[in-house]
């Protein structure tokens, strides 16, 4: 892979600019404005590009030694590069920002100071640091919803960022769990090291329980079948994450399920906000 694809998380990157999109037709129910839409996208995607790239800057150190094969310590990319790469994509995607209005330009500002305080001091705090991550990837999904900014957007968009902040959440605990070993001998303080894996667990999985029992919610707030449907794997996959076994391989099963479980609910919203005579006019 390119060395600045694999700088900035190109995986990841596509994922937040996936949940611009969907905040936005959710919000919108499909009503686009392709600029406003692509203005969103674009936004997410640079600031999240940025905010991946300053944490390998913050990170260098560490991944010397844990992470040798990443753009930095592996000299694929200079950390002076690496550095103004990180700022000039934020600082970008913050310009645009301003194009769609005041609100935009505070959120996109504020998600990328965020981002830049969590690399440099937030990272190793445990559950705050956790707090800031699942903040900002809920933002993705909020950003696109105010960049429809019309109608009764703030009551369609609130339940998606919502779950998404509460799956990020458990996912980054459970990413904490997996690393328990390393993060212990690296000082490094996570609610797994401070707390024992056995209460990390519990937290992350109070988090997946109230996603899940509210999961029907959105099918009385105007979402169609389609949410439905998409919701019984969503369900499943998220169940099996809920079940894993409470250790450190167990935790890396259910990340990796919970990436499943965000894929289908990004899925679920979007197909859900479809209106009725689109449904209606494919069906035969």
């Amino acid at each position: 892979m390119n060395p600045f694809l694999k700088l900035v998380r190109i995986h990841n990157v596509i994922g937040a600019g996936l949940g611009a999109f969907t905040g936005y037709v959710a919000s919108s129910m499909w009503k686009i404005d392709p600029t406003e839409l692509i203005l969103a996208v674009l936004v997410v995607a640079l600031v999240d590009a940025g905010g991946n790239a300053i944490n390998d800057v913050y990170d260098v150190e560490i991944d010397r030694i844990n992470k040798p094969d990443r753009p930095i310590p592996s000299g694929a990319v200079s950390l002076r590069t690496a550095t103004s790469l990180s700022y000039g994509l934020m600082g970008v995607g913050v310009i645009l920002s301003a194009l769609q209005g005041y609100l935009q330009f505070l959120v996109a500002l504020l998600t990328s100071v965020a981002l830049i305080f969590y690399a440099r001091d937030l990272k190793r705090t445990g559950i705050y640091g956790n707090l800031v991550v699942a903040t900002a990837t809920a933002l993705s999904l909020f950003y696109g919803g105010l960049s429809y900014h019309e109608g009764d957007w703030l009551q369609r968009i609130w339940i998606p960022v919502l779950y998404t902040f509460l799956l990020t959440l458990s996912r980054e605990i459970v990413k904490g769990i997996e690393d328990y070993r390393g993060d212990l001998a690296n000082h490094v303080n996570t609610l797994a090291t401070t707390r024992g894996i056995a209460s990390a667990w519990r937290v992350a999985r109070v988090a997946l329980i109230i996603t899940e029992v509210t999961s029907p919610l959105p099918l009385f707030l105007g979402y169609n079948i389609l949410y439905g449907i998409v919701l019984v794997p969503f369900l499943y996959i998220t169940t099996k994450a809920v079940l894993a076994e409470t250790s450190e391989e167990g935790a890396s099963k259910a990340r990796s399920l919970l990436k499943g479980s965000a894929f289908l609910g990004m899925v679920a919203f979007a197909l859900g906000s479809l209106p009725f005579q689109f449904l209606f006019h494919y069906l035969p």
